[in-house]
């Protein structure tokens, strides 16, 4: 009898087995969104009149008491733009004039909050000439100052407001460096009397990352403004609270977007800048909660450093990625197990296999979120494989990519009748579709195994979706199974059932006469994928390194054969294998 329990105990120790359940949160809060909306609206009429003006009075702070290093590098071609007399973003530009502000009206919402959020104080921080740039933020913030000195909506919405305080505390530098002490004067009024607005505003910023921005500028004013005592207070309790909601356990974003986490680790290296410049001591759940997010991070990247596109994130993942990181000083490795976001990662040799096996988020992070269950991405060393299309901008040279990029079909998983595992709706958010997902992850003798099942078309077509994926140990196979079951498998009927596979710009695909397909990679490795229960055949497709970038590239899609397409109660079902050719 021990001898038994030995053998079972030696088994489980070399399979490793974990499952886990998901299941979102589908509540819209339409009542509540709506009662916080009038009560915002109410309250805006109040600010629009000339006797809020006199609120906002107050202490006349005489310096700043410290100024963090911001993480995250400009990009110094946008700041030589605005030497030029141009601001320039998404593809939107506009000539710099004394009356540049006046004419934001004219320009889009969103250029609108990126001009009136500072943001491009990054970007003439990174140009060579900082004297010349020092001119250029003064001139244009000299500009922005009666324009801004009282509320209007675009410029002091809370998220807007939020943003620009966080961009002037640690490029104070390129704003406060003249001598005019009339000017200074100023710009520490403004400081002053926007935060005040903040400390009554802070809350009406969604929950997610807009209220992270909200109470990461309320702790930092506290911190290096005179007199600040509430507003730390106010602004460091929020923000714990607010990243105890936002942060899961694993450390990823509630939002499943992974820039959503980059951000906010660039926030929390602030407010630890500001403490320690104020030699004050800092809170334990600053450090804590940026170790518990870089190894999410980590996780979400293949062996070139970009990232898996899953959930709106960028290959890239968003300008200046590898120096914040660098400067969180978070040493965690990659997690393999994300269980709390539903992602997983498996590490095989050189290979790296990450896949999304959660639900989409609540609809309240869901405005960038894509219809991604079950996708795979799949990369060898440097050279990326299998891939998603990734995120498109709607001011791109193709914009209605930024909704197609988004669905199920632009991702490498199992499409039913052209149709997405969670709905699309017209305002952009996430609808009806994956409410729960099943996980079960094990080690075999051969490597890993990955069995997901959600229940994206359940109310649909009466039916789950379970995806098997084993990884050999050193990388060289990968083998899956798509299958499909469910007590109303006839209602499959006359619906088309896809497998895709996206291919990478750089792998070249061509299939033989045997209807294997041949993918040859830059380097010149070779893969076989075969598939059996479908055809298999290469199509066009798109990939986006960058949301304006649209590049040509090819994809396999397995058309499954199954008896439900006749009225059959056939399981549909596929096996494929993505297999490294030794010459």
């Amino acid at each position: 009898m021990n001898a038994a329990f030995d053998q079972i105990a030696e088994y489980a120790a070399r399979t490793p087995m974990s499952r886990s359940t998901l299941r979102r949160d589908q509540r819209s809060h339409f009542v509540l969104n709506a009662l916080k909306r009038a009560g915002q609206q109410l309250r805006e009429w109040g600010y629009s009149t000339s006797l809020y003006s006199y609120r906002l009075r107050g202490r006349h702070p005489g310096q700043l008491l410290g100024s963090p290093d911001d993480p995250a590098p400009g990009n110094a071609t946008l700041g030589s733009a605005i030497f030029g007399g141009d601001m320039l973003h998404d593809g939107e530009q506009h000539v710099l004039k004394e009356d540049f502000w006046l004419r934001m009206e004219s320009a889009s919402l969103r250029f609108r909050h990126y001009a009136h959020s500072f943001h491009w104080l990054q970007d003439l921080a990174q140009v060579g000439d900082q004297v010349k740039a020092r001119d250029a933020a003064e001139t244009m913030l000299s500009w922005w100052l009666p324009y801004g000195e009282d509320w209007f909506r675009d410029a002091w919405n809370a998220e807007t407001l939020a943003r620009r305080l966080i961009n002037w505390l640690p490029h104070a530098p390129l704003i406060l460096s003249s001598e005019d002490l009339v000017y200074r004067s100023k710009v520490l009024t403004s400081f002053a009397r926007q935060t005040r607005h903040l400390m009554r505003v802070w809350h009406d910023a969604p929950a997610g990352l807009p209220r992270v921005y909200t109470t990461t500028a309320l702790t930092l004013c506290g911190l290096l403004l005179p007199g600040g005592t509430a507003w730390l207070n106010r602004g460091s309790t929020e923000l714990e609270r607010a990243l105890a909601g936002f942060i899961l356990p694993d450390g990823g974003p509630a939002s499943r977007n992974t820039a959503d986490a980059i951000r906010t680790m660039q926030l929390l290296i602030l407010v630890r800048g500001a403490y320690q410049d104020r030699g004050d001591d800092l809170p334990a759940w600053v450090l804590t909660t940026l170790d518990r997010i870089a190894p999410f991070i980590r996780a979400m990247r293949h062996g070139d450093g970009s990232f898996a596109q899953f959930g709106g994130v960028t290959a890239e993942g968003g300008h200046g990625t590898n120096a914040i990181l660098a400067a969180s000083d978070a040493k965690g490795k990659a997690i393999e197990n994300a269980a709390h976001t539903g992602f997983q990662r498996v590490i095989a040799g050189k290979a790296c296999l990450i896949m999304d096996a959660g639900p989409p988020p609540p609809q309240a992070y869901a405005a960038r979120a894509h219809a991604s269950t079950g996708a795979i991405e799949f990369s060898v060393g440097q050279e990326r494989m299998i891939v998603s299309v990734g995120p498109a901008s709607k001011h791109g040279p193709m914009p209605r990519l930024a909704t197609l990029s988004r669905t199920t079909a632009a991702h490498s998983t199992l499409v039913i009748g052209d149709r997405n595992s969670t709905r699309l709706m017209e305002d952009g958010r996430l609808g009806a579709g994956v409410g729960e997902t099943l996980m079960i992850r094990e080690g075999t003798d051969e490597g890993q195994r990955l069995r997901l099942t959600h229940d994206g078309y359940l109310k649909r077509f009466g039916i789950k979706h379970e995806r098997l994926i084993e990884v050999l140990a050193d990388g060289s196979r990968i083998k899956g199974s798509d299958r499909l079951f469910g007590p109303k498998i006839k209602k499959l009927a006359g619906q088309e059932v896809l497998l895709r596979f996206h291919l990478h710009p750089h792998v070249r695909a061509m299939k033989a006469p045997d209807g294997r397909i041949t993918l040859e990679t830059r380097s010149g490795k070779t893969w076989i994928f075969d598939a059996d229960g479908g055809k298999a055949e290469i199509e066009d497709s798109l990939y986006l390194s960058r949301p304006d970038r649209p590049e040509a590239a090819r994809q396999i899609v397995v058309t499954l054969a199954h008896g439900a397409g006749t009225g059959g109660n056939e399981q549909p079902i596929c096996n494929w294998v993505l297999s490294e050719m030794n010459i």
